[in-house]
């Protein structure tokens, strides 16, 4: 299944994921299954960066990353100065499970590894929806 068509116009969309084989499978997956433009960044300062400087549609955001901030409080910067959905990606079951991952109201929440039905899964709720 391609999500694309008349209902959803090509979106902008950020991976932030440290581990390169992880982001590159995600980019691939997306790409076959989406309409969209992808850039991809390894940290929480990173993303901040990109997403105050450009709108995205969609960010999937891993939240162990490498530098001073996590993806949760990447997520809660880049929440507080626009409105983008933030889809969370983690192997540690109970991070995702966290109250301090949830007080960011995320769009979604992907295990890892990510299968392609949890992707297409989670992408028709936030991009088609």
């Amino acid at each position: 299944m391609y999500l694309t068509g008349t209902h959803m116009a090509k979106k902008k969309i950020l991976i932030v994921e440290d581990e390169y084989i992880i982001a590159f499978d995600l980019k691939t997956q997306l790409m076959m299954k989406a309409n969209s433009n992808f850039d991809i960044v390894a940290t929480g300062e990173e993303a901040v960066k990109r997403a105050l400087i450009e709108k995205f549609d969609l960010i999937f955001m891993d939240i162990i990353l490498q530098g001073e901030l996590d993806g949760i409080d990447a997520a809660n910067i880049i929440k507080q100065k626009q409105d983008v959905s933030i889809i969370f990606i983690s192997g540690n079951s109970d991070l995702l499970k966290s109250k301090r991952l949830k007080k960011t109201e995320p769009s979604g929440i992907l295990h890892k590894p990510i299968t392609e039905y949890a992707l297409m899964e989670v992408l028709k709720k936030v991009l088609i929806e």
